[in-house]
């Protein structure tokens, strides 16, 4: 019968999937350009104050694909599926997960930087802007 409950248990934890959420207040969203001398910089173009959620979960469909849904103030505002892992980046002095993503709702990749405590989030789209959470 403990064999039995046991595996009725196991069957169930296996069929669940992953699930963990962040909460931000603060979002500033730059762009990177090139100035006249060939630098590379970049200039804030917005700097906002919300209530951020990110929500990230593997997904079900048994492949464990890593999923991201972003909130504002409780309204989705887009969700992320992963295309693939691209290592560990330096940024700032703190050493970043980054993954390439495939953005829902501008339909293009993004590069996606988690900090290893998940108290920064960085999401980089192909035209140079950059959101910070």
């Amino acid at each position: 019968m403990k064999k039995l409950l046991l595996s009725a248990v196991l069957v169930l934890l296996s069929t669940l999937c992953f699930s963990q959420n962040y909460y931000f207040s603060h979002r500033k969203e730059s762009i990177k350009y090139t100035d006249s001398y060939g630098q590379t910089q970049y200039k804030a173009i917005a700097d906002q104050t919300s209530n951020y959620k990110f929500y990230f979960e593997l997904s079900a469909d048994g492949r464990g694909t890593q999923l991201f849904t972003v909130y504002n103030n409780g309204q989705e505002a887009y969700w992320a599926a992963e295309i693939k892992k691209s290592g560990y980046k330096e940024v700032s002095g703190k050493i970043f997960k980054q993954s390439l993503y495939y953005n829902t709702s501008s339909k293009e990749n993004v590069y996606v930087f988690v900090s290893q405590d998940y108290k920064k989030i960085i999401v980089m789209s192909n035209d140079g802007i950059a959101e910070y959470y």
